[in-house]
């Protein structure tokens, strides 16, 4: 039986690596499932982490050498082409936009994955989609989606935002900052947007009460307090932010972290989580996610005219390589937009500059893998038996200690890591490992003191355990 394959045009992308990987291919148009819709692309929005992706950052779930999923764009606007058997909320013709995300079909597994929205059609669950309002355009209204679900999650289920509140977005002249303004405008409250000088007066046109042009003034030493400080750079230490926050005010994180990468991004969140646990501010850390009831919510808001979306620039298909490197130098003033329309050409190159960022190959991830438990356990280990010989050697009549020298030099490691996690600065951490070190001797002379005082500022209950149960015992003995 002949089976007839309808083609269509879409980017994808084979293996990780630059973004000279991706690839302007003829594939099988999808169908929709049975609570799907099938879209014809008319825009689709830029967002970092398109980037990301084809640079391996979520080699984890998309597999750790090739991709599984090859398709790549989140944000979607256009008309619809066909609908499931058990889609009720559309038909044929209409007009939608939403985010282009679907549960795989094989295994039914509750997991978002991306349908592709960089293509001339693509296929999204009923639940991610709304139609589509008269006032706005395509490419307007494919720049919303992430954008919004992070604002408003962040602001609204994060922030506790209420009237009045004092607000300050960092990084506000970005895609999710202009939206961020915006919505927060709408729950009347005060707000204070950050951005460099060319943007000051674009934030003021969107309703931010007062803008500060970072390349004037630091808006950590100015003395001014906020109730919720949304943060969608993170180029400012967590103890610079935690000085701009009245003592119940709320902290929200969100961003890239200014292109510092993934170790940079989990130790800041690391950092958060741990000093949440000790003071009255609230650090939040939060992925935003898909919900049908918030896509009404900016539904809403786009058709009142309250969130009017800022587009910095458009590009066509063929350009995606040359609009994700836009984005990536961080200067895009709200979003990047792709329009997706007939007569698609190959793809634009993307003049990249020699030494520019690319991502870690198999042989870099599995070495840092490998090097990191060494460095950090079997390294002090090795050292301890090494100092533990000498005091042997020195000392035959004395009992050795190696357990102890193996914590000093934890210590020393835990006082250098705890320094990096609260962001001191380079002589503030090494400092820090000293003080610990320092510790650790008079721990390793079995100093009781010292014992107590690197027990508790260990923050590890696998320390508490090991002195609770082993060293109590070795103390107990006469030093001999």
């Amino acid at each position: 039986m002949l089976r007839f394959v309808l083609l269509m045009k879409a980017i994808v992308y084979h293996r990780y690596g630059s973004l000279d990987v991706l690839k302007c291919e003829d594939i099988e148009k999808p169908t929709a499932g049975e609570e799907e819709v099938l879209i014809r692309v008319c825009a689709a929005a830029v967002n970092p982490l398109d980037g990301g992706s084809v640079k391996g950052g979520g080699r984890v779930v998309n597999g750790l050498l090739k991709p599984k999923i090859t398709g790549l764009g989140v944000d979607v606007a256009g008309q619809v082409e066909a609908v499931g058997r058990k889609v009720t909320q559309f038909k044929p013709g209409d007009e939608v936009f939403g985010a282009c995300l679907s549960y795989p079909h094989a295994s039914g597994a509750k997991v978002w994955v991306s349908s592709g929205a960089f293509a001339e059609y693509t296929c999204a669950s009923e639940s991610t989609l709304v139609l589509k309002p008269d006032n706005v355009t395509f490419e307007q209204a494919a720049s919303v989606p992430l954008a919004a679900f992070t604002a408003l999650q962040g602001l609204r289920d994060k922030g506790k935002i209420q009237p009045g509140h004092a607000v300050l977005i960092n990084g506000a002249a970005g895609g999710v900052g202009t939206v961020a303004v915006q919505i927060a405008k709408s729950f009347d409250a005060q707000v204070t947007g950050v951005c460099s000088t060319r943007n000051v007066d674009m934030l003021r046109s969107i309703g931010a009460d007062r803008v500060i042009d970072y390349t004037r003034e630091d808006f950590t030493t100015m003395g001014l307090r906020y109730d919720l400080f949304f943060d969608c750079i993170g180029n400012h230490s967590l103890s610079a932010c935690l000085r701009v926050l009245n003592p119940k005010g709320i902290y929200v994180m969100v961003g890239e972290m200014s292109g510092r990468g993934i170790i940079a991004l989990l130790v800041r969140i690391t950092s958060a989580l741990i000093l949440s646990m000790f003071i009255s501010r609230k650090l939040v850390v939060f992925l935003a996610r898909p919900k049908k009831e918030d896509l009404n919510t900016i539904r809403e808001l786009l058709a009142a005219g309250k969130v009017k979306p800022v587009i910095d620039r458009t590009y066509t298909l063929s350009q995606l390589p040359e609009a994700l490197g836009y984005l990536e130098e961080g200067h895009a003033r709200g979003k990047v937009v792709v329009t997706v329309g007939d007569n698609i050409e190959p793809l634009a190159t993307t003049n990249r500059a020699p030494g520019s960022a690319s991502s870690p190959g198999p042989v870099l991830v599995a070495f840092v893998l490998i090097a990191t438990p060494l460095g950090v356990l079997i390294v002090p280990i090795v050292v301890a038996l090494i100092l533990n010989r000498r005091f042997r050697q020195r000392n035959p009549d004395k009992r050795g200690y190696r357990w102890g020298y193996y914590f000093s030099v934890m210590s020393f490691i835990h006082g250098l890591g705890l320094g990096a996690f609260l962001e001191f600065g380079a002589t503030a951490v090494i400092v820090c490992g000293l003080i610990y070190a320092v510790l650790a001797c008079f721990f390793a002379q079995r100093h009781h003191w010292a014992w107590i005082a690197l027990t508790i500022l260990s923050f590890n209950p696998i320390a508490w355990i090991i002195n609770a149960i082993y060293l109590r015992k070795r103390w107990a003995e006469a030093a001999t």
